[in-house]
């Protein structure tokens, strides 16, 4: 089960260290997460004692333009000859950005069932890549939005009921890999020349579809996060 894992999330390192290395700027972001469990019986009714549950949420992720005009600028290739014919072309692809990242993340829900407490504590890991555009307003101030999608593994959980804990390493309806969809916010704010203070909204989850005689789980975390951008 480990070998497996490791060569599906091998190819995306690779992917993600090279990109790493040709960024256009780096950021680092913490902040909490809180997020609603959404779980339906094997009967197909849906629970309504799961109750969302903060927890926390710390990334690390590079983001690249479509068209670096500041490289266009300093090079004498057809390519940037004819984006620097083409000005209104060129600033529409420099807005254009994605973003890759790698997630640490939190994922907790509590709850109580004829009058017996529980609660889920997750940590999951995982890599994220989001697309999206960067708009400039004024005073060094910029907005985002972007649309991402992310794989996360669960590295740790528990299940508490009443006093007694359960590991869920063994639940398949968590330590499974778990793909996300979402969107996400951000407004930044220039320090200097080269670093930008910003906070962020964002909000994803999976879409597992129910299937009749089986349990069926999904997570949707919604995400507040602050963090510095650093240019390169």
């Amino acid at each position: 089960m480990k070998y497996n894992f490791l060569l599906k999330v091998l190819p995306l390192t690779v992917v993600l260290i090279n990109s790493f290395c040709q960024a256009q700027s780096y950021k680092i972001q913490l902040g909490s997460s809180i997020t609603a469990f959404s779980y339906t019986q094997a009967n197909g009714i849906k629970a309504d004692y799961l109750k969302p549950s903060s927890g926390s949420h710390f990334g690390i992720s590079l983001s690249q333009s479509i068209l670096d005009t500041s490289k266009n600028l300093a090079n004498t290739s057809k390519r940037s000859i004819y984006f620097s014919q083409h000005p209104t072309l060129s600033k529409i692809l420099s807005a254009f950005q994605y973003d890759l990242g790698i997630n640490f993340l939190q994922m907790n829900a509590v709850g109580d069932l004829q009058k017996i407490p529980f609660a889920y504590h997750t940590d999951f890991i995982g890599a994220q890549a989001g697309f999206g555009v960067l708009i400039p307003i004024k005073y060094g101030i910029s907005i985002s939005g972007m649309g991402q999608l992310s794989l996360f593994k669960m590295i740790n959980g528990n299940q508490l009921i009443s006093n007694q804990y359960f590991p869920l390493a063994d639940n398949p309806q968590f330590n499974t890999l778990q793909f996300f969809n979402g969107y996400r916010v951000d407004i930044s704010k220039k320090i200097n020349d080269k670093t930008s203070l910003f906070i962020a909204y964002q909000k994803s989850q999976t879409s597992h579809a129910d299937k009749t005689g089986e349990a069926t789980l999904n997570f949707a975390p919604t995400s507040f996060l602050i963090g510095l951008k650093f240019l390169k």
